[in-house]
C-alpha cells in the first residue's frame, strides 16, 4: 500500500517515475513522499470537480476547493447578479487553498531584492497544471 509503505518507498517511487519536477529530490518528508506516490498510483477519474478535489485531497490539502467561472458572457439582458465574464473565461478555473498554506515573509537580514512575501504550495500546482485539460488555465487562490 503506497500509503503506509516504509522500506520499498524507493522502489515505488523508480516504479512512478517519482519524484518528477514537481518535487526535487530529498525535499520531502515520508508523509509527504507517501502522499505523491498515493496520488500517482491510484489515479483514477475523468477531468471533473471531483477527480482534482481528490487529488487536492491525496496531496495533503482536503479543505480546497475549486470555483468554476460562469460559461455565459455578461449582455445587455443578463441579470445585474449574473456575473462579469468574458467568453474566454470558461477556460479557466480556480483553486481555493486552505489557510494552512506555507508563507515566508521578508526579514531584516534577507537582500533587499527578496520578495516581501512568498507563499504558495509549489507541489500542488505543479501536479494540478499536469493534470488539467491543455485548454484550460487553473488559478491558485491563496488566504492573506
Amino acid at each position: 500500500d503506497p500509503r503506509t509503505t516504509t522500506e520499498l518507498i524507493n522502489r515505488w517511487e523508480r516504479l512512478c517515475g517519482l519524484p518528477d519536477e514537481c518535487i526535487p529530490a530529498g525535499t520531502q518528508t515520508l508523509r509527504q513522499r507517501q502522499q505523491r506516490l498515493d496520488a500517482k498510483v491510484n489515479l483514477a477519474g475523468g477531468i471533473n470537480e471531483d477527480f482534482y478535489l481528490a487529488q487536492l485531497a491525496a496531496l495533503g490539502r482536503q479543505d480546497a476547493t475549486i470555483t468554476r467561472y460562469d460559461k455565459s458572457t455578461f449582455t445587455c439582458s443578463s441579470a445585474c447578479t449574473d456575473a462579469v465574464n468574458a467568453p474566454e473565461w470558461r477556460y479557466y478555473w480556480q483553486v481555493n487553498m486552505p489557510a494552512a498554506t506555507n508563507s515566508t515573509w521578508m526579514t531584516c537580514g534577507d537582500p533587499c531584492d527578496s520578495a516581501l512575501r512568498i507563499w504558495g504550495d509549489t507541489v500542488v500546482e505543479c501536479v494540478l497544471n499536469k493534470l488539467c485539460p491543455s485548454h484550460t488555465y487553473v488559478i491558485f487562490k491563496y488566504p492573506e
